[in-house]
Protein backbone atom coordinates (compact mmCIF):
# COMPACT_ATOMS: atom_id res chain seq x y z
CA UNK A 1 0.00 0.00 0.00
CA UNK A 2 1.59 3.55 -1.33
CA UNK A 3 0.59 6.62 1.03
CA UNK A 4 0.97 10.56 1.17
CA UNK A 5 1.82 12.20 3.91
CA UNK A 6 1.16 15.55 4.06
CA UNK A 7 2.08 17.25 7.26
CA UNK A 8 4.71 20.90 7.55
CA UNK A 9 5.69 19.38 10.89
CA UNK A 10 9.22 17.95 9.67
CA UNK A 11 9.35 15.96 12.86
CA UNK A 12 5.62 13.77 13.37
CA UNK A 13 6.13 13.11 9.56
CA UNK A 14 9.13 11.59 9.89
CA UNK A 15 8.20 9.62 12.69
CA UNK A 16 5.24 8.91 11.18
CA UNK A 17 6.70 7.36 7.57
CA UNK A 18 9.83 5.66 9.46
CA UNK A 19 6.78 3.63 11.82
CA UNK A 20 4.78 3.09 8.81
CA UNK A 21 7.36 1.98 6.50
CA UNK A 22 8.35 -0.61 9.27
CA UNK A 23 4.95 -1.66 8.67
CA UNK A 24 5.44 -2.78 5.10
CA UNK A 25 3.68 0.80 3.58
CA UNK A 26 5.58 2.45 1.07
CA UNK A 27 5.79 5.92 2.24
CA UNK A 28 6.51 9.56 0.78
CA UNK A 29 6.20 12.91 2.43
CA UNK A 30 5.57 16.47 1.15
CA UNK A 31 5.59 19.51 3.39
CA UNK A 32 3.52 22.09 2.03
CA UNK A 33 0.02 22.44 0.23
CA UNK A 34 0.94 22.76 -3.04
CA UNK A 35 3.59 19.90 -3.70
CA UNK A 36 1.13 17.93 -1.76
CA UNK A 37 -1.91 18.59 -4.60
CA UNK A 38 1.09 17.97 -7.39
CA UNK A 39 1.97 14.42 -5.93
CA UNK A 40 -1.98 13.77 -5.42
CA UNK A 41 -2.50 14.78 -9.57
CA UNK A 42 0.91 12.78 -10.76
CA UNK A 43 1.01 10.13 -8.10
CA UNK A 44 -1.10 6.76 -7.84
CA UNK A 45 -1.80 6.66 -4.14
CA UNK A 46 -3.93 4.25 -2.13
CA UNK A 47 -4.36 6.71 0.96
CA UNK A 48 -3.29 10.17 1.41
CA UNK A 49 -2.86 11.51 4.89
CA UNK A 50 -3.32 15.36 4.76
CA UNK A 51 -2.84 18.01 7.88
CA UNK A 52 -5.48 20.96 7.88
CA UNK A 53 -2.84 23.44 8.91
CA UNK A 54 -0.28 23.50 5.67
CA UNK A 55 1.53 26.62 4.44
CA UNK A 56 0.96 27.38 0.44
CA UNK A 57 -2.48 25.93 0.34
CA UNK A 58 -4.43 25.00 3.19
CA UNK A 59 -5.24 21.56 4.30
CA UNK A 60 -9.25 21.90 3.66
CA UNK A 61 -8.01 23.72 0.04
CA UNK A 62 -6.13 20.67 -0.69
CA UNK A 63 -8.46 17.71 -0.43
CA UNK A 64 -10.96 20.46 -2.24
CA UNK A 65 -9.33 21.27 -5.05
CA UNK A 66 -8.09 16.97 -4.97
CA UNK A 67 -11.84 16.04 -5.84
CA UNK A 68 -12.55 19.10 -7.45
CA UNK A 69 -9.78 16.84 -10.30
CA UNK A 70 -11.92 14.32 -9.93
CA UNK A 71 -9.05 12.46 -7.46
CA UNK A 72 -10.84 9.46 -5.85
CA UNK A 73 -7.95 8.66 -3.44
CA UNK A 74 -9.41 7.89 0.38
CA UNK A 75 -8.53 11.05 2.67
CA UNK A 76 -7.39 10.63 6.14
CA UNK A 77 -7.46 14.29 8.03
CA UNK A 78 -4.70 14.47 10.50
CA UNK A 79 -4.68 17.32 12.75
CA UNK A 80 -4.36 19.10 16.00
CA UNK A 81 -7.66 21.22 15.85
CA UNK A 82 -11.03 18.98 16.93
CA UNK A 83 -13.32 21.50 17.32
CA UNK A 84 -16.68 20.54 15.40
CA UNK A 85 -16.33 23.50 12.72
CA UNK A 86 -13.31 21.91 11.77
CA UNK A 87 -14.25 18.44 11.12
CA UNK A 88 -17.51 19.02 8.98
CA UNK A 89 -15.49 21.57 6.94
CA UNK A 90 -12.93 18.44 6.03
CA UNK A 91 -15.27 15.71 5.38
CA UNK A 92 -17.67 18.31 3.92
CA UNK A 93 -14.56 19.45 1.44
CA UNK A 94 -14.37 15.73 0.58
CA UNK A 95 -12.30 13.87 3.12
CA UNK A 96 -13.51 10.28 4.06
CA UNK A 97 -12.05 9.97 8.06
CA UNK A 98 -10.56 12.37 10.46
CA UNK A 99 -7.93 11.46 13.26
CA UNK A 100 -6.64 14.61 16.28
CA UNK A 101 -3.81 14.76 17.40
CA UNK A 102 -2.01 13.08 19.48
CA UNK A 103 -3.14 10.08 17.97
CA UNK A 104 -2.29 5.99 18.58
CA UNK A 105 -0.18 4.77 16.02
CA UNK A 106 -2.46 1.33 16.41
CA UNK A 107 -5.50 3.52 15.50
CA UNK A 108 -3.93 5.12 12.24
CA UNK A 109 -2.99 1.78 11.28
CA UNK A 110 -6.61 0.36 12.12
CA UNK A 111 -7.85 3.81 10.22
CA UNK A 112 -5.95 2.91 6.82
CA UNK A 113 -7.29 -0.46 6.74
CA UNK A 114 -10.51 0.66 7.20
CA UNK A 115 -10.47 3.15 4.09
CA UNK A 116 -8.43 0.64 2.47
CA UNK A 117 -11.14 -1.66 2.28
CA UNK A 118 -13.99 0.49 1.79
CA UNK A 119 -12.09 1.37 -1.68
CA UNK A 120 -11.22 -2.68 -2.58
CA UNK A 121 -13.27 -4.79 -4.48
CA UNK A 122 -14.22 -6.96 -2.13
CA UNK A 123 -15.76 -6.23 1.57
CA UNK A 124 -14.01 -9.29 3.17
CA UNK A 125 -11.42 -9.45 6.17
CA UNK A 126 -9.70 -12.37 3.88
CA UNK A 127 -9.07 -12.48 0.23
CA UNK A 128 -8.14 -15.65 -1.68
CA UNK A 129 -6.18 -16.41 -5.27
CA UNK A 130 -5.84 -20.32 -5.47
CA UNK A 131 -4.09 -21.32 -2.07
CA UNK A 132 -2.88 -17.54 -1.63
CA UNK A 133 -4.40 -15.81 1.00
CA UNK A 134 -4.45 -12.25 2.28
CA UNK A 135 -5.69 -10.50 5.36
CA UNK A 136 -7.14 -7.33 4.85
CA UNK A 137 -6.82 -6.59 8.85
CA UNK A 138 -3.39 -8.01 9.38
CA UNK A 139 -1.97 -7.18 6.12
CA UNK A 140 -0.57 -11.05 6.31
CA UNK A 141 -0.11 -12.82 3.37
CA UNK A 142 -0.44 -16.76 3.55
CA UNK A 143 0.36 -19.80 1.18
CA UNK A 144 -1.17 -23.07 1.97
CA UNK A 145 -1.66 -21.80 5.30
CA UNK A 146 1.82 -20.96 5.92
CA UNK A 147 2.88 -17.10 6.52
CA UNK A 148 4.69 -15.84 4.04
CA UNK A 149 7.84 -13.87 5.23
CA UNK A 150 8.26 -10.80 3.03
CA UNK A 151 10.45 -7.50 2.52
CA UNK A 152 8.53 -4.84 2.42
CA UNK A 153 9.42 -4.80 -1.45
CA UNK A 154 8.11 -7.90 -1.78
CA UNK A 155 4.54 -7.29 -0.17
CA UNK A 156 4.01 -3.81 -1.98
CA UNK A 157 4.84 -6.12 -5.56
CA UNK A 158 3.01 -9.16 -4.06
CA UNK A 159 -0.12 -6.66 -3.41
CA UNK A 160 0.04 -4.74 -6.29
CA UNK A 161 0.13 -7.88 -8.63
CA UNK A 162 -2.76 -9.99 -5.78
CA UNK A 163 -5.39 -7.41 -6.10
CA UNK A 164 -5.22 -7.58 -9.85
CA UNK A 165 -5.15 -11.26 -10.04
CA UNK A 166 -5.53 -12.38 -13.52
CA UNK A 167 -4.74 -9.39 -14.80
CA UNK A 168 -1.62 -8.00 -16.58
CA UNK A 169 0.02 -5.05 -14.67
CA UNK A 170 2.47 -3.25 -16.72
CA UNK A 171 6.43 -2.87 -15.18
CA UNK A 172 5.71 0.96 -15.18
CA UNK A 173 2.70 0.30 -12.77
CA UNK A 174 4.53 -1.96 -10.76
CA UNK A 175 7.36 1.39 -10.17
CA UNK A 176 5.03 3.46 -9.41
CA UNK A 177 3.17 1.45 -7.04
CA UNK A 178 5.97 -0.25 -4.75
CA UNK A 179 8.72 3.29 -4.62
CA UNK A 180 8.24 6.44 -3.14
CA UNK A 181 10.15 10.07 -4.61
CA UNK A 182 12.95 8.90 -2.60
CA UNK A 183 14.05 5.93 -4.42
CA UNK A 184 15.52 5.69 -7.62
CA UNK A 185 14.12 2.39 -8.98
CA UNK A 186 14.87 0.33 -12.14
CA UNK A 187 13.59 -2.14 -14.54
CA UNK A 188 15.86 -4.83 -12.82
CA UNK A 189 14.84 -3.78 -9.69
CA UNK A 190 11.35 -4.66 -10.40
CA UNK A 191 12.61 -8.52 -12.12
CA UNK A 192 14.93 -8.64 -8.75
CA UNK A 193 11.83 -8.37 -6.48
CA UNK A 194 9.80 -10.00 -8.68
CA UNK A 195 12.31 -13.58 -8.97
CA UNK A 196 12.61 -13.19 -5.43
CA UNK A 197 8.56 -13.85 -4.88
CA UNK A 198 9.01 -16.81 -7.62
CA UNK A 199 11.11 -18.35 -5.22
CA UNK A 200 9.01 -17.78 -2.33
CA UNK A 201 6.16 -19.21 -4.23
CA UNK A 202 8.04 -22.02 -5.52
CA UNK A 203 6.24 -25.47 -5.13
CA UNK A 204 2.57 -24.01 -5.01
CA UNK A 205 -0.41 -23.69 -7.83
CA UNK A 206 0.52 -20.03 -7.62
CA UNK A 207 3.18 -18.42 -10.20
CA UNK A 208 3.92 -14.95 -11.62
CA UNK A 209 4.18 -14.85 -15.22
CA UNK A 210 6.12 -12.67 -17.30
CA UNK A 211 4.47 -11.19 -20.36
CA UNK A 212 7.23 -9.44 -22.95
CA UNK A 213 6.31 -6.05 -23.82
CA UNK A 214 3.19 -6.07 -21.35
CA UNK A 215 3.82 -6.99 -18.19
CA UNK A 216 3.49 -9.20 -14.94
CA UNK A 217 0.59 -11.48 -14.07
CA UNK A 218 -0.25 -13.44 -11.17
CA UNK A 219 -2.00 -16.57 -11.94
CA UNK A 220 -2.79 -20.32 -11.03
CA UNK A 221 -2.22 -23.63 -13.04
CA UNK A 222 -5.86 -23.34 -13.44
CA UNK A 223 -5.88 -19.74 -15.47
Amino acid sequence: MRLLIVEDNLKLSAWLAKLLRAERYIVDCVNDGDDGAHALQTQPYDVAIIDLGLPKMGGIDLIRATRDRGVTVPILILTANDSLSHRVKGLDAGADDYLSKPFEISELEARLRALSRRTATSKRAQLSFGPLVLDQNTRLFELAGKQLHLSPREYALLETLFRKAGTTVSKAWLMESIFGFEDEPSDSAIELYVHRLRKKLEGSTVSIATLRGLGYLLRTLEN
